[in-house]
């Protein structure tokens, strides 16, 4: 029978050329020990499948090295691609990760951050919180190591990392502007989601620099963000009379679901209408046509998130730090010059 050998302090000590006690400083945080030397530690502990005494190690810490992610919801396109970049960063943070889905449902994502609080969960992340306001997660705040994702906060009264969703929204509207298009629809998801919120300003702004006043635009909110949400918003917006020559979305999901509805009704994509998705999942380069969308770089937001956290942890950070990472357009097939009919 094939025995797996255990990795010790001593062979990580080995394979860096420093000493146990170095090693071991490192992998507590030790203040003593330079971040870099830490971070490399931590990387070369993991590739060789170090497991620590964790029972040992938090009692003589105070902390579990484990971080909660509470996701809105786990089976939407957006979380399903952003959870392995936000489990690789905590892997190269040192940091197990224990997910909890809220299953769209606001109570649920309370009911996880109190049970992870009573577990002594070194820290949590929430992946686009149910609540528009800052306030409503300072309690937990001031008790735990918080970070929010996807959520901008117009005071930063809790740590929080968000895509820069105004500017996404203004992206994909500015574009299809620039392609002739005046009379665009925007299928913009749940209002109440700071995501959606955020990018219903970046449209009318887009709209408005092109003397397109808020009689003329199209703001459709749907209950979810995925593809039959989208379907359902493009069948009433093709009903719409006069009918947009074009659209933006909140979600690829959406774009796609949009599609499918246009198709079914005879229209082409982007002959007859032009359509620009939000996400970038892997999905949207594989449609017939390949989608236009926006690029969020998941991985930085991830990366910042864990850092930002634990630097919370750590109690590097004096005051709340919002950090906002910019998205960018990501050309394909979906979208084309206006034409008259």
């Amino acid at each position: 029978m094939n025995t797996q050998k255990i990795t010790k302090i001593s062979d990580i000590a080995k394979e860096l050329g420093v000493s146990g006690s170095t090693v071991s400083r490192a992998l507590n945080d030790n203040p003593r020990i330079s971040k870099d030397l830490i971070k490399k530690v931590k990387k070369t502990a993991a590739k060789m499948g170090y497991v620590p005494n964790t029972a040992a190690q938090s009692l003589r810490t105070g902390r579990s090295n484990t971080i909660g992610l509470i996701v809105r919801d786990i089976s939407d396109g957006w979380s399903e691609t952003v959870i392995p970049f936000i489990e690789k960063a905590c892997t190269e943070f040192g940091y197990g990760l224990l997910l909890c889905n809220a299953n769209n449902d606001p109570s649920k994502e309370r009911y996880y951050l109190r049970v992870l609080q009573q577990r002594r969960i070194d820290g949590v992340l929430i992946l686009t919180p149910f609540y528009s306001s800052g306030e409503a997660y300072l309690p937990f705040a001031q008790n735990l190591p918080l970070v929010l994702m996807d959520m901008f906060l117009d005071n930063s009264i809790v740590n929080s990392v968000t895509i820069d969703h105004e500017i996404g929204a203004y992206l994909s509207t500015r574009h299809l502007l620039e392609l002739g298009h005046c009379h665009i629809a925007f299928i913009v998801g749940p209002l109440n989601l700071s995501p959606c919120a955020r990018s219903v300003i970046g449209y009318k702004k887009a709209m408005m620099e092109f003397g397109i006043e808020d009689e003329a635009q199209m703001i459709v909110p749907t209950k979810h963000t995925d593809i039959k949400d989208g379907y359902a918003a493009m069948v009433e917006i093709l009903k719409t009379s006069p009918r947009p020559s074009a659209l933006a979305t909140i979600s690829d999901l959406m774009a796609i679901g949009a599609m499918d509805a246009a198709k079914r009704n005879g229209i082409l994509i982007p002959d007859d209408f032009s359509i620009v998705g939000y996400d970038d999942i892997p999905f949207s380069a594989l449609v017939t046509p390949p989608l236009t969308t926006i690029l969020q770089d998941k991985e930085e937001l991830s990366k910042a998130a864990v850092s930002l956290l634990q630097k919370s942890i750590l109690k590097e950070n004096n005051s709340p730090h919002q950090i906002k990472i910019t998205p960018r357009l990501v050309l394909r097939k979906s979208t084309a010059p206006f034409r008259e009919d």
